[in-house]
């Protein structure tokens, strides 16, 4: 839709992701471009914009205002799922530490009630994935973005269960299915990181992902 605010590839992913739906939630929203984009553009009737930090959502205010659309948002300061005024169909959980990403879904997870997830964070996907299986979630899709300069994992679930080997969880069973664009470079990005750990675990991440990228490289010059 004309004058939608434009988006970064990780943030066009994510939107590209959101399901259609009544309402909707951004947690973590900061400037809001997320959150407008999916109002303007109808994917969302009306988005729940949260955010911990006030000068973030005062920032994400600012923008829906311009856009006109103020009323068809909620704005809420205040930590993680708590500040859901009501049941979302789907929400979105974007940049963050994984780590933090799992607390704000083990400690919400009275919110959830089935809602579809978006989500992203900068490190430890791992457990990422490993929180949604707990949660009685399935992902359902998974895709790499490249913006400024560093890639990053987005993933989609939704209620469902499935059983999770520990490779599956470090590298992403949807994106060992589907060769998202970007995946080679995204695994040759974490072998180098890898590469330098000494722990026991980190020689085993570096094996898999080795033997990921070899699979990949063989089967993109079949």
């Amino acid at each position: 839709m004309a004058n939608a605010p434009k988006l970064d590839d990780r943030l066009l992913r994510a939107a590209d992701m959101f399901p259609a739906c009544a309402y909707g939630a951004d947690i973590g929203a900061d400037h809001g471009r997320l959150s407008c984009y999916l109002l303007k553009t109808g994917k969302c009737e009306r988005m729940c914009v949260a955010d911990i930090s006030a000068p973030s959502l005062k920032k994400a205010k600012a923008l829906l205002a311009e856009h006109g659309i103020s009323d068809r948002a909620d704005f809420r300061v205040g930590d993680g799922l708590s500040v859901l005024p009501q049941p979302a169909q789907a929400i979105a959980i974007l940049g963050m530490g994984g780590m933090t990403l799992c607390d704000i879904l083990i400690q919400g997870q009275g919110k959830l009630q089935g809602a579809y997830l978006i989500l992203s964070a900068h490190t430890d996907m791992q457990a990422v994935r490993k929180t949604l299986v707990q949660l009685g979630y399935r992902i359902e899709k998974e895709q790499i973005s490249r913006a400024a300069g560093r890639y990053y994992v987005l993933l989609r679930a939704g209620k469902g269960s499935e059983a999770l080997s520990e490779k599956q969880l470090l590298l992403g069973p949807r994106l060992m299915e589907t060769y998202s664009e970007y995946y080679e470079d995204y695994l040759a990005w974490r072998i180098d990181i890898a590469a330098v750990k000494r722990s026991d675990a980190g020689k085993q991440e570096l094996i898999w992902l080795k033997e990921e990228y070899d699979r990949v490289r063989y089967r993109s010059n079949d």
